[in-house]
This record gives structure tokens, sequence and C-alpha cells, in this order.
């Protein structure tokens, strides 16, 4: 009867060391065929929103843009604003992903910044239709976007590398003795002022006259000029 007992307790023990039971092929399949219908609805709809504007742009279009059908796209999507959320979440990870390794891989306050700086512009520069979208939705950049109060907790942690950076440089003397955080709004501002320029000029500057130009706005709007 003990032996029984033990025996079952080692099968129960075992059951749970084996963890959850992994999903199986169809399941497998049918979540990675959602995530190939996500990335090409996601992509369509940049497109749609950077042509059309968020308010304007139909869901019907969006569909016929993504190669899917309106019930595919509702399948994966509960509709507009969800949509919309969802490519502000993915694409704020993926920025603040950027920024934090260019700031990471310098020891020097000014060079941490200035690499943070040009990468996080060059990561718009690289979407293009993911930056006239944002343009187009007339908000602005020195404050949070308006998406739900997760997505605000996302923006501050963005907001929180530079703002950083600009303590640290405050307390070196390489930047002027302000509020770091309102410093950080106005990079923020600044950044968007010449990357809606370089959209309402059709795109064709080069990225690196855009990135030089953004950094020498930089440097004479915060550094420290030393006659």
């Amino acid at each position: 009867m003990v032996s029984t007992k033990r025996q079952s307790a080692k099968r129960k023990s075992r059951k749970r060391a084996g963890g959850a039971k992994k999903p199986s092929l169809q399941q497998r399949m049918k979540e990675e065929r959602k995530s190939v219908y996500l990335e090409a609805i996601n992509e369509a709809a940049e497109r749609v929103f950077a042509e059309k504007g968020i308010d304007r742009s139909r869901m019907q279009e969006i569909a016929a843009e993504a190669g899917v059908s309106l019930g595919t796209l509702y399948a994966v999507i509960d509709g507009k604003q969800s949509l919309l959320a969802g490519i502000h979440r993915t694409r704020i990870h993926e920025f603040l992903d950027c920024i934090r390794d260019a700031s990471d891989a310098h020891d020097d306050t000014l060079a941490s910044h200035i690499a943070a700086l040009r990468e996080g512009a060059q990561y718009f520069l690289d979407r293009p239709d993911f930056l006239a979208m944002c343009c187009r939705a007339g908000f602005g950049w020195a404050a949070p976007f308006p998406m739900s109060t997760k997505g605000k907790h996302v923006w501050d942690k963005g907001t929180s590398i530079p703002r950083d950076l600009f303590a640290r440089g405050i307390a070196e003397g390489i930047y002027v003795d302000e509020d770091p955080e309102l410093m950080a709004r106005k990079m923020l501002a600044l950044k968007q002022v010449d990357l809606m320029a370089w959209v309402e000029h059709g795109m064709e500057a080069p990225h690196e006259e855009v990135l030089d130009r953004l950094e020498r706005q930089f440097i004479r709007a915060f550094c420290i000029h030393k006659s």
C-alpha cells in the first residue's frame, strides 16, 4: 500500500517537473500564421495611415493593402484603435532598444548622448511610413503618445534615457544647468521638427545630412560653449 502511494507521488512529481503540456503542431502553426498576418497588417496599416491619416483610413483599405480578407483582419485585431496601439507598442519598444544600445556602447556622456540621438533619429528615417504616420497624427513628441497608461509607462522609460544623460552631463559641466526632464522634452521636440521637415520635403535629403544637422543643433542648444 505504502509502495503504491509512493509510486503515485513519484508520477505526480514527474508530471509537475515536466511542466505544462507543449502546444500541438496545429496550435503552433495557428500562432505562427497569426503572427505572419499581424506583421503584414501592421506594415499595411502604416502605409495607409501615412498616406491618408488615421481618421480617414478604413479597415477595408488596410485589409486590401495587406492582401488579406476583412474577416482575416478582424480575426487578428479588434479594430483600428487596437491596431494603432499595437503598432505604437511594437515600434516604441524597438525604438527604446535602439537608443539604449546606442547609449550603452559609449562610456563618455556626450558621445553616449549623441549616439542615442543619431540612432534614435535613424530608426525613424529607416521607417518612413511609420514616421509619416506619426507626423500626420499631429501630436507632439515632447508629451506622451495618446495611448493607454501602459503605453505612457513605456514612453516615460524612454525619456528617462536622455533625462539621465542630461543629469550626468550637467554634473560633469558639459550641459547648461537646467531641468533634465525639460531638456529631454526639448530634445524630442527638436528631433520631431527636423524629421517632420524631412517628410514635408519629400524625404529626399540624405540621412547623414539630417543626422549631422540634428547633432549640430543638439550641441548648440544644450552644451556649454567655453570661450
